[in-house]
């Protein structure tokens, strides 16, 4: 069976052989608690100073936002009176910023046909479940240069806007101890363990598919292994697997990453008529969608860290199970090195 990978064939067998996979496991470094609600109160207070060039004498009022490396949030707050619409503004030019590493400001030039940068990026707006790209977004940068998450902020002109903003990311600067250690899947083992979950597949009778004389196929997946952050580290598809089985590996591994459980055990709380009662009965909705039935699987490190997740889609769940289970005992192996 030939399969259509993501990421190259060499790569993967390099890895699967140990060659790159040295270090499974790397360390980001993101914002704590305590230093995002240290610059979502300078923003603040940047924001109650700042005259509004909109609804003069009165003040700026501000939604102010800041998110971890993770891309959930850390910390917030908002002026009483602030627009409400301005709330989801705020999330997504700290995301904005977090997902390109850029102010929304920069982003928002290389977009526009009209800009001197003619507008390289146009439409970029569109991705990412949907960006803000004028001024108010700003990555945050520790005092070793590492960025640590974004903070975003909106609420009166993007000028006003990015100014509050710029105040809150200029309080980090002068913390120390403001970042704590985040645990991520390397992209090395990423690949090595869409490796291995492939090679299980390949070897896995399918438990629905049978050829012209009756006797079962071998299974035909789209395997899916995502970092810390949800996105994609390694991946690949058989080209004969059923095309909605894409998406639902991805969201099957997503869905293991943003609860660090197998998607078996939500299900089995989502399902009123099982033993658990369903106390998570429609929680699939939440997050943009979730998968909820067996084949994704948190990866976790040494200490309990959920470091990244694998999600396998395209035969009967227990067969998606089997094959992402393979990836995660590829995983283990690389810890044990």
């Amino acid at each position: 069976m030939k399969y259509v990978r993501v990421l190259a064939v060499a790569l993967a067998f390099a890895c699967w052989a140990g060659i790159a996979a040295d270090a499974p496991v790397r360390v980001f470094k993101t914002i704590t608690q305590e230093a995002a609600e240290i610059v979502v109160k300078a923003a603040r207070e940047a924001a109650e100073k700042l005259e509004s060039p909109i609804y003069k004498p009165a003040k700026t009022k501000m939604h102010i936002h800041v998110m971890g490396r993770e891309g959930t949030l850390m910390a917030a707050t908002q002026a009483v009176g602030a627009w409400p619409g301005s709330d989801d503004i705020a999330s997504r030019k700290a995301r904005t910023s977090l997902g390109f590493g850029f102010p929304s400001r920069a982003i928002g030039e290389l977009s526009r046909a009209e800009m001197a940068a003619k507008g390289p990026l146009y439409g970029i707006e569109h991705s990412n479940g949907g960006l803000i790209t004028f001024p108010g977004g700003i990555p945050l940068i520790d005092t070793e240069g590492n960025m640590c998450g974004a903070i975003g902020v909106s609420g009166d002109t993007v000028d006003a806007d990015e100014k509050v903003a710029l105040a809150g990311a200029e309080a980090l600067k002068g913390l120390r101890n403001a970042t704590v250690e985040l645990p991520g899947l390397a992209e090395s083992a990423a690949v090595a363990i869409a490796a291995a979950a492939r090679t299980k597949a390949e070897a896995t009778d399918s438990g629905l598919l049978k050829d012209k004389d009756g006797k079962f196929k071998k299974a035909r997946m789209f395997i899916r292994v995502i970092g810390v952050d949800g996105s994609v580290l390694g991946a690949c598809g058989a080209e004969d697997a059923w095309k909605g089985s894409d998406d639902i590996a991805q969201r099957k591994a997503r869905t293991a990453m943003l609860f660090k459980l197998p998607t078996r055990v939500i299900g089995e709380l989502s399902r009123p008529e099982l033993g658990a009662k369903g106390p998570l009965y429609g929680i699939e909705i939440s997050n943009g969608n979730l998968i909820t039935f067996p084949g994704g699987l948190p990866l976790m490190d040494e200490k309990g860290n959920c470091v990244g997740a694998i999600g396998v889609s395209g035969d009967t769940v227990d067969v998606d199970e089997d094959v992402a289970k393979a990836g995660v005992e590829a995983f283990k192996a690389m810890l044990k090195k």
